[in-house]
């Protein structure tokens, strides 16, 4: 019989508890996806954010840039880092794969990629890094519309695509990327900027987070 895996996340007085309030916090809601999606059992022990070091020094984690961690009871392995998860979890679970075969190197590439181009002009304050009293109201309208152009041509690589993945008609782990993204605005953008946000290239960011939660078979 098979043993849940063990899914290391991080406690938030946000609602649902997915702490989401800096760039990196996406990361943690996409092993939840993965697991999901290839219908692994999984529990979750929750850490407050303080507690990091201790939590991944008692199971043996190598420190990581990102904050999330995994241990598998039926095989002893202990893995931090989203993307490793994933590939930890194709290999010794291969059915349902989330990256296709001789795709890792572009799937590793998809993420910096991604916050490059939707990013690489907006600032931390328009993504919840400042307080907003500080953030000029002509910043944060410059910020917005370099986000928008961002995502313009992100949208473009989806039209390219010729279907309804990022790799056509294939799901693949940059999809969670991309949902968790979405995800994310979700939790730090008012009702005003989340309208306008989902109303941005045809709906497509709103609807990528519903198709993903729909393959998963979650409501993240």
């Amino acid at each position: 019989m098979m043993l849940p895996l063990v899914l290391y996340d991080i406690l938030s007085e946000l609602p649902g508890n997915n702490w989401s309030a800096n760039p990196a916090k996406p990361s943690l809601l996409r092993p939840r996806f993965v697991l999901s999606y290839k219908e692994l059992p999984f529990v979750t022990i929750w850490v407050e954010y303080s507690d990091i070091s201790i939590a991944m020094k008692s199971i043996g984690a190598k420190p990581s840039k990102r904050r999330n961690g995994s241990d598998d009871p039926n095989t002893g392995f202990v893995v931090a880092d989203s993307l490793a998860i994933a590939e930890y979890l194709d290999k010794t679970y291969p059915e349902k794969p989330v990256i296709p075969r001789g795709a890792n190197v572009l799937i590793g590439l998809f993420e910096p990629a991604y916050c490059s181009v939707a990013y690489g002009k907006a600032r931390l304050e328009l993504l919840g890094e400042t307080r907003w009293e500080a953030v000029s109201e002509a910043n944060v309208e410059q910020q917005w519309e370099d986000l928008k152009k961002g995502l313009d041509e992100i949208d473009k690589w989806y039209q390219k695509s010729g279907g309804k993945w990022i790799m056509g008609d294939t799901f693949s782990f940059a999809d969670m990327v991309v949902a968790c993204r979405t995800m994310w605005w979700n939790k730090i953008f008012d009702e005003e900027q989340l309208r306008e946000l989902h109303s941005w290239n045809g709906g497509r960011w709103a609807r990528v987070l519903a198709d993903v939660n729909a393959e998963c078979s979650t409501d993240l």
